[in-house]
């Protein structure tokens, strides 16, 4: 080999090694922070409904759905304490008047739509009990809510 194909292979070399060096590490810190991601989402999602219901609500385990939908939605089991029924809270993120904004619903089995709950973010500043007042409308909000079982079932059809 030629002094030039030896120079070339060494910098491709080196550039293929730096950037599967960068891969592995990225990947590594993706999956070692993905039980933190879930857990932080579950605090929210809690925070949401005992602000709404009080503590009648154990937000559970994390459930991973088959669906492109999950880029922008957590799903958690959820249990009613008083009488041990099984539903679902849906973390989704909606896109309102001020921009997207992380919204909470509750789903259970048989019901044609979900509930909102309210904002999974900070809403010390805002005001109100309506929709608008945090920054989507009460037809958006109403849209997710009739998406939610659609995006269940899609995604539970697929495991």
């Amino acid at each position: 080999m030629n002094k030039e194909l030896k120079l070339l292979l060494h910098k491709y070399g080196a550039f293929t090694v730096i950037l599967l060096a960068l891969f592995f590490i990225l990947a590594t810190v993706t999956l070692l922070s993905k039980n933190t991601w879930e857990n932080k989402l579950r605090e929210s999602v809690s925070s949401v409904l005992v602000s709404k219901y009080g503590d009648l609500y154990s937000v559970d385990e994390y459930i991973n759905i088959q669906t492109p939908a999950i880029l922008s939605t957590a799903i958690y089991s959820i249990t009613n304490k008083e009488s041990n029924e099984k539903g679902k809270a849906i973390l989704i993120r909606i896109t309102g008047i001020s921009g997207p904004t992380a919204a909470v619903y509750t789903y259970f089995d048989g019901f044609e739509k979900g509930s909102f709950a309210g904002y999974a973010a900070n809403t010390l500043f805002l005001s109100g009990e309506n929709g608008l007042d945090y920054s989507a409308s009460e037809t958006q909000i109403n849209y997710y809510a009739r998406r939610i079982p659609q995006l269940i079932s899609k995604g539970i059809e697929k495991e």
